[in-house]
């Protein structure tokens, strides 16, 4: 989730698929800031700066759809493909829902987008919505 409206989009999709298989749902952050990564960033800087996505998480989705999805919220730190493989991994997720929208155009025809990226890589089924 990179609170963009394709990723809203996603979200919103998301539920509708959590709903009808009564699944939890699972957002997660990741935040590629060098400021966060370095080993030198004072922690309470880094935990400050997941409280404030945590509670972007709770603006996205209100206390009844929280409980009703046992939703699971998680903040991580480095690259975003990498990041959402790995979790989804650590966490048994059978489906990754995410926006297939870029950062920009240049960067998706050089490098490959993170969707594209894990949708090569990740553990599970990745569904990509534009």
């Amino acid at each position: 989730m990179d609170f963009s409206p394709c990723a809203v989009r996603a979200l919103d999709f998301a539920k509708r698929i959590a709903a009808a298989g009564d699944a939890r749902l699972h957002l997660l952050y990741v935040d590629d800031d060098p400021m966060l990564i370095q080993q030198e960033t004072d922690q309470s800087f880094r935990d400050e700066h997941e409280d404030k996505m945590a509670m972007k998480f709770v603006e996205l989705l209100p206390p009844d759809q929280r409980e009703r999805f046992r939703t699971v919220m998680a903040v991580r730190l480095g690259t975003a493909s990498h990041q959402i493989e790995s979790y989804a991994q650590e966490q048994g997720i059978e489906l990754i829902v995410m926006g297939n929208a870029g950062h920009s155009k240049l960067s998706d025809v050089l490098l490959g987008s993170v969707t594209s990226h894990v949708i090569r890589h990740a553990p599970c089924p990745v569904l990509s919505v534009k």
